[in-house]
């Protein structure tokens, strides 16, 4: 059950959300200009040289963990086909529900995950709404709470599938 792509797709979510971070970090130290002559319209960006090797970088792991993440998905629907996985799907895929026992773990999981998201949330609105944050520190921090969300999930499945295996 360990190696059943849906009890290991939160890390691949968590990855892509870090690979995320490290874009949003590279583009927020580029600066802009934007000049508006009579005659001509430019919009320039320019990046430092870590920022855009960092962009560069992590376009390209994107690009490339998005391949590995088809593969494993045409792999897992192969392997099980009563058990399809869509990457386009509205149900998360986290929803283990092939039986009671692992629809109560689902349901134990995304229960911590309402939980911490019922504190998480109005404590980040409120450091929001006193301090004067950039954007992008807004966004870190949403993806910050994607992490912790995944993270959440999978160490709650995680520890109840090791239990069983036992």
């Amino acid at each position: 059950m360990k190696k059943d792509f849906r009890v290991q797709y939160p890390l691949w979510q968590m990855t892509f959300i870090v690979l995320l971070g490290f874009m949003i970090f590279s583009i927020s130290g580029a600066s802009t200009e934007f000049i508006h002559n009579d005659d001509e319209l430019r919009f320039g960006v320019e990046f430092p040289p870590l920022e855009s090797i960092l962009l560069i970088s992590s376009i390209f792991l994107t690009f490339l963990l998005i391949v590995v993440f088809s593969l494993k998905l045409s792999k897992h629907n192969k392997q099980y086909p009563t058990q399809k996985v869509s990457m386009w799907q509205i149900r998360p895929i986290e929803y283990l529900e092939q039986d009671e026992g692992m629809t109560h773990i689902t349901r134990r999981a995304a229960q911590k995950v309402y939980t911490f998201f019922v504190w998480a949330l109005p404590f980040m609105a409120v450091i929001y709404m006193v301090f004067e944050i950039p954007r992008y520190w807004m966004i870190f921090g949403i993806l910050l709470l994607a992490f912790i969300q995944y993270l959440i999930f999978y160490l709650e499945v995680r520890k109840h599938i090791e239990e069983d295996e036992e």
